[in-house]
């Protein structure tokens, strides 16, 4: 078997193993900063798993769970509840393994999580992620504009912490219906995605006949996430979507988007701009799948991180912490270990003395011939 040597790309691995379905992901959401003042500093992160760029100029961000199925007939301009959202995105392609985030006004949300520094340190994270901005204040300050379809007031991204949702949605600018990307809830599921606004006359789109079409029936079976408390924000674990039917939904690739347990969400400190969600496996021939990495938080990590992994049949495992150039510094589980997820803390210490340097590094799991692999970033 080759070796297999750890890439950084971006702010995630790119994928030779990930998601069945490739689509944009929904990975963290910061709903409930330190000052919750008017524009909020609140964002929605979003990751492109791969394999492919996506175009983002038929892709919207919603908040409002019964209106958004109606964007496909222009700008919601009724029925938008108060404080929800319909935005649409500018015209950006997002890259494989790249990061995005949605923020109210890029302003207030620098002077929140970066200290009022200047864009520069939002967008020289590793990755380089993008920003994007409710507030069409011009291009002056580098930060493009969402379009808005759709909010109540004008303008707003108020996402309350006493139990709302997000998503992120594709039209493909001609049909009836629209295909849901991603959606997360927390606390509650009264706010879950809902198309039941094609009752009982369907929905009639833009294109050239005067038939309408209906969504199928999403299940509504999820389980929310937690809700997180104030200078906290909740976290994907990992690119799985646990839970998720495959089939008969209105999701990309017929996913329904209202069934995924998302009650493995972590509450952590917000890191917009940083997701390091990826796993690469080995093929092997083996049964069943190989070992996967569940997510390293924080990330990045200025003392302590807990490694997540999980493996899928009982068998020796051997957990390391790797340098760019591929040379095992720490080794964290090297023993027989059950099936199941496991969780490892490591504190920065390499198999020499004192903590290793600020830098990237990659964590590593192998279990028989299978092995996962994925980034973690060191910080001062």
């Amino acid at each position: 078997m080759k070796r297999k040597t750890p890439i950084f790309c971006a702010a995630a691995l790119i994928l030779s193993a990930g998601p069945s379905h490739a689509h944009l992901m929904i990975t963290e959401v910061g709903y409930d900063p330190v000052d919750e003042t008017s524009p909020t500093a609140e964002f929605v992160e979003i990751l492109n798993p791969g394999p492919s760029p996506v175009s983002l100029a038929n892709v919207w961000l919603a908040n409002d769970e019964e209106a958004y199925p109606l964007l496909v007939n222009g700008p919601i301009t009724t029925g938008i509840t108060s404080g929800d959202f319909v935005y649409r995105f500018p015209a950006i392609t997002l890259d494989p393994g790249r990061v995005l985030v949605v923020c109210q006004d890029s302003d207030a949300f620098l002077a929140e999580h970066f200290g009022g520094g200047p864009l520069s340190f939002f967008t020289d994270q590793p990755g380089h992620p993008l920003l994007v901005e409710v507030t069409d204040d011009g291009s002056a300050d580098g930060v493009p504009a969402m379009i808005d379809w759709g909010s109540y007031p004008s303008g707003t991204m108020s996402m309350a912490n006493n139990g709302e949702s997000v998503g992120l949605v594709e039209w493909d600018g001609t049909s009836d219906r629209i295909a849901d990307h991603d959606w997360v809830c927390w606390l509650t599921l009264n706010n879950i995605p809902n198309k039941d606004v094609d009752y009982p006359f369907g929905v009639d789109g833009p294109d050239p006949d005067f038939e309408s079409s209906f969504f199928l029936e999403d299940l509504g079976t999820a389980i929310p996430a937690p809700d997180a408390p104030e200078g906290k924000s909740i976290h994907r674990v990992s690119l799985a979507e646990p839970g998720e039917a495959t089939s008969g939904g209105n999701g990309i690739g017929g996913h329904d988007e209202t069934t995924e347990d998302w009650s493995g969400w972590l509450i952590d400190m917000p890191s917009p701009g940083v997701t390091l969600l990826g796993t690469v496996s080995v093929e092997t021939g083996l049964a069943g799948p190989g070992p996967r990495l569940l997510g390293v938080f924080p990330n990045p990590v200025a003392a302590t991180a807990r490694i997540r992994y999980s493996i899928t049949r009982p068998g020796r495992v051997r957990l390391t912490v790797l340098d760019p150039l591929g040379r095992t510094i720490a080794t964290l589980v090297d023993d027989e270990v059950p099936a199941g997820d496991h969780v490892v803390t490591w504190d920065r210490h390499g198999h020499r003395r004192g903590g290793v340097a600020p830098g990237i590094y990659f964590v590593r799991v192998r279990s028989g011939q299978s092995e996962a692999s994925l980034p973690i970033v060191v910080v001062r």
